[in-house]
């Protein structure tokens, strides 16, 4: 007996290991993970709604219809063709889909929208192979290895290349994956809120060497920016 609850111990300490990781999911610092951040939290609130309320009528079903002294050979009344608790619980899932699906639709649209030029956005072209990415800004004609510098509240247009295999451009803190693709071109939207210094990863396991595929984005304010811009410049001509 000790033996194996010293095993089960040990394999949910690993289980709880296993999910270790330096990448803050819930602590946003990009307009589209707040967007993200809340409807994950609206989806889990309607979800626990529905939990409750299943677990709710399960243990009241369990204590109202136990079977008691003198009931073991009772046949329980059967309510086929009930046409109110029919349509009750085909009824109820579609209502709670629509609920559900109204605001994922409309953040999804909203994320995917393209920045006027009104907004200034800054065009970063990213291009992944293995096991490195690469990082041009063509305003700028300034080219980045595995780092990628941003000013914080300007949109930024990622436009994302592969030049092998699919990988998958993700900054968890600014917002949402998307795809690289070899001879295909994705765009993905995200403008930083709080300068600091945030995780990149490649989300798709692309090769052996994996694990290689991270990168440092380091949001600064606009003025530091631009004097970061003006200092590349300046090596490029030195």
């Amino acid at each position: 007996m000790l033996k194996t609850m010293n095993r089960l111990t040990i394999c949910f300490v690993l289980v709880l290991l296993s999910g270790c990781s330096n990448i803050a999911l819930l602590d946003p610092k990009g307009t589209a993970a707040e967007e993200q951040l809340s409807l994950l939290w609206f989806s889990l609130l309607l979800m626990s709604i529905v939990l409750i309320v299943v677990f709710t009528l399960f243990t009241r079903f369990l204590i109202k219809y136990r079977e008691r002294p003198g009931q073991e050979y009772d046949f329980p009344v059967q309510i086929e063709g009930d046409k109110k608790v029919e349509i009750t619980w085909i009824v109820l899932p579609i209502v709670i889909l629509v609920v559900l699906a109204v605001p994922t639709l409309a953040t999804t649209y909203q994320l995917d929208e393209t920045p006027t030029n009104d907004q200034n956005p800054l065009i970063v072209e990213v291009t992944a192979e293995q096991f490195q990415w690469t990082f041009h800004y063509p305003e700028y004609n300034i080219t980045l290895l595995d780092e990628l510098k941003l000013p914080v509240n300007r949109p930024v247009i990622f436009k994302l290349h592969s030049k092998d295999v699919i990988h998958s451009f993700w900054i968890p803190r600014l917002g949402g994956k998307k795809d690289a693709l070899p001879h295909q071109e994705n765009t993905l939207v995200l403008t930083a809120i709080e300068p600091g210094t945030y995780d990149g990863k490649c989300a798709e396991l692309c090769g052996a060497n994996h694990a290689l595929m991270s990168f440092n984005t380091d949001v600064v304010e606009k003025d530091e920016f631009l004097n970061w811009v003006k200092s590349s410049a300046e090596r490029e001509e030195d």
